[in-house]
C-alpha cells in the first residue's frame, strides 16, 4: 500500500526542491506517451514491409493505420470515469497493461486478424494514456509552471514517434523487421509499470475522497514551504466543497489558513462529499451555461488539431514524398526520420513560452503556420501532377517538388509543435472544475481520437477523389479557420492556478 503519512519535508529538513518532485512525478506519468508517440511512428513505415509480408491491400492497409486511433476513443471514453473510482495512479497502471499486452501480440501475430486485434487492444491503452496523463500531471503542478508540465505528454509523444522513425531505419534490413519494430514497443509500457512504486496519486483526486491527510502527504513534496501546501490544500478543499454544494468558489468561505483548517476537518467527517465519478456525464450531456461554453472551447480544439491533418502527415509521409519524387525505400525512411526530427526538436519551444508568452499567442501562430505549410504542399504536389495511385511509376531523382513538399512538411511540424500539438491537452485539463475535469477531459479526448482516426481513415481515399494538392489545400484551409476559432473563443489560462479557473 502506499505509504502517504509522512511528515512536511520543508525548510532545513528538505532534501530536494519541490520542482525535482514535480518534475519527476511529470516524467514518469508520461513513460506510456512514449508509446503512444512510437506506434505512431514505426507503423509508417513497418506497414511497408507487413504489406509484403501479410500482402495486404489498400482497405486493410487503412484499416490497420487507422483503427488505433478510432479504437483509442473507447479508451479515451472510460479513462474519465476510471479515473475518478480508483485514481489515477492506478489508471496509467492499467493503460500500460493493455499497452504491453496488446503490443506483444501485435509482435507475434502471424496473420492480419491477429495483427489488427493487438494494435486495437493497444488503442485502449493507447486511449486511456493519452487522457490520464495530461489530467494527472495538471493536478500535481504548480501555476507557474504547469503549461509547461503538461506539454510534456505531447514532447514524449514526438520522442516516441521519433524512435519509431529511427527504428523503421534501423531495422529495416532484418528479416523479421516489422515484428521487430513493433516489438521495441514494450519497453515504455514496462517503465512505467516499475515506476508506479515512485508514483504518488493526484493530491485533487485525494481531497475528492476527503483523503486530506494523503493529499497533505503529497502537497508537502510539491510545493515550496507548508505555507503553500497548507493554502494550496485549503483552496483545493474549499473548491471541492463548493462544486459539491452547487456555490460558486466565492461563497464557499474565506481562504485564510485558519478558516482552511476549519473546512478541512469539517470535510473529512463529511462523507457524503466523496466523489467517485458519478452523475458528471449527466452533467456534461445536460450541461449549464457555462460547462457548455467550456465543453465547445475543448471539443473545438480536439477537433481542430486533428482535422488540420497532422496524422495524414504522420502515417502517410513516405506516400506523399514518394508522389513528389522520392522512389527508395531507404531514401522514404531517412526523410520521414527527418520530419520526425524536426517535430520532436519543436515541442520543448511550446513547453518554454507557454508559461510566458501564454496559450493564445502560440495558437494563433501555430495555427497560421500550419495553414501557410499545408499551402505549399498543395503547391508542391500539383507541380508534380500525380496522384497517390501506388501503381503509378515515379522518377528515381529528386525533384524541386519533391524537395519543397518535405521542407513544407518539416515546417508543418513544426508550427504544429509548437503550438496546437501541446497546448489542447493543455488548455482542456485546466479549464474544467475539478469534480469534471477528469471525465471531460475523456469526451475531448474522444473526440480527438475520432477525428484522428476519420483522418487516418479517409486520407488515401479523399486523395484519390480529389486528388492530393486538393487534400493539402482543404487541410489548409481548416488550419485557417482553427486562427478564427483561437482569436475569438479562447481565454488566457496562464498563471492562474486550476481552482482559480474554476470559479
Amino acid at each position: 500500500m502506499d505509504n502517504y503519512n509522512q511528515p512536511f519535508l520543508f525548510a532545513k529538513d528538505r532534501v530536494l526542491s519541490f520542482k525535482f518532485y514535480v518534475y519527476l512525478y511529470a516524467l514518469l506519468a508520461t513513460l506510456n506517451s512514449v508509446l503512444a508517440g512510437y506506434d505512431i511512428g514505426v507503423m509508417s513505415g513497418a506497414v511497408l514491409f507487413i504489406k509484403d509480408d501479410l500482402d495486404l491491400n489498400e482497405v486493410q492497409e487503412e484499416v490497420l493505420v487507422g483503427s488505433l486511433n478510432l479504437v483509442s476513443a473507447i479508451g479515451c471514453l472510460i479513462a474519465g470515469r476510471v479515473a475518478d473510482m480508483i485514481g489515477r495512479r492506478k489508471t496509467m497502471a492499467v493503460a500500460a497493461l493493455i499497452s504491453l499486452l496488446g503490443t506483444v501480440q501485435m509482435t507475434l501475430a502471424p496473420s492480419f486478424s491477429m495483427l489488427l486485434t493487438g494494435r486495437l487492444l493497444t488503442g485502449i491503452g493507447v486511449g486511456i494514456s493519452l487522457t490520464i496523463a495530461p489530467l494527472y500531471i495538471s493536478e500535481v503542478s504548480p501555476a507557474e509552471i504547469r503549461g509547461r508540465m503538461v506539454s510534456l505528454p505531447e514532447v514524449f509523444v514526438n520522442i516516441g514517434i521519433l524512435l519509431g522513425y529511427l527504428a523503421n531505419y534501423l531495422l529495416s534490413t532484418s528479416p523479421i523487421n516489422w515484428r521487430l519494430m513493433l516489438g521495441f514497443g514494450c519497453i515504455p509500457a514496462v517503465l512505467l509499470l516499475s515506476s508506479l512504486i515512485v508514483l504518488p496519486e493526484s493530491p485533487r483526486w485525494l481531497v475528492l475522497q476527503n483523503r486530506t491527510r494523503e493529499a497533505e502527504s503529497v502537497l508537502s513534496k510539491i510545493c515550496r514551504d507548508r505555507e503553500e501546501a497548507l493554502f494550496t490544500l485549503s483552496e483545493m478543499i474549499i473548491t471541492a466543497k463548493a462544486q459539491t454544494d452547487e456555490l460558486s468558489c466565492s461563497e464557499a468561505g474565506a481562504t485564510d489558513i485558519k478558516q482552511a483548517l476549519t473546512n478541512n476537518a469539517h470535510f473529512q467527517s463529511n462523507q457524503k462529499l466523496k466523489n467517485d465519478g458519478s452523475g458528471v456525464w449527466l452533467q456534461l450531456l445536460c450541461p449549464t451555461p457555462n460547462v457548455r461554453k467550456l465543453l465547445i472551447i475543448a471539443l473545438s480544439l480536439q477537433f481542430f488539431q486533428q482535422a488540420s491533418g497532422i496524422d495524414a502527415l504522420v502515417y502517410y509521409t513516405p506516400s506523399v514524398l514518394n508522389q513528389s519524387g522520392m522512389t527508395s525505400k531507404s531514401t522514404l525512411l531517412g526523410a520521414t526520420m527527418t520530419v520526425g526530427i524536426t517535430k520532436a526538436l519543436f515541442v520543448p519551444v511550446a513547453s518554454i513560452y507557454l508559461d510566458t508568452v501564454g496559450r493564445r499567442p502560440l495558437l494563433l501562430a501555430s495555427s497560421l503556420g500550419m495553414s501557410a505549410a499545408m499551402a505549399v504542399v498543395g503547391v508542391s504536389l500539383a507541380s508534380m501532377g500525380r496522384s497517390l495511385s501506388p501503381t503509378r511509376s515515379l522518377p528515381s531523382q529528386l525533384e524541386l517538388g519533391s524537395i519543397s513538399a518535405l521542407v513544407a512538411i518539416c515546417a508543418y511540424m513544426a508550427f504544429f509543435s509548437i503550438g496546437f500539438g501541446p497546448i489542447c491537452a493543455v488548455l482542456t485539463s485546466e479549464i474544467f472544475p475539478s469534480r469534471l475535469r477528469s471525465q471531460a477531459l475523456s469526451l475531448g479526448t474522444v473526440m480527438n481520437r475520432t477525428v484522428s482516426g476519420g483522418v487516418a481513415f479517409s486520407f488515401l481515399s479523399i486523395a484519390n477523389a480529389i486528388g492530393p494538392p486538393g487534400t493539402f489545400f482543404l487541410f489548409a484551409g481548416i488550419c485557417l479557420a482553427s486562427a478564427v476559432f483561437v482569436y475569438t473563443c479562447i481565454p488566457e489560462t496562464k498563471g492562474k492556478t486550476l481552482e482559480e479557473l474554476s470559479k
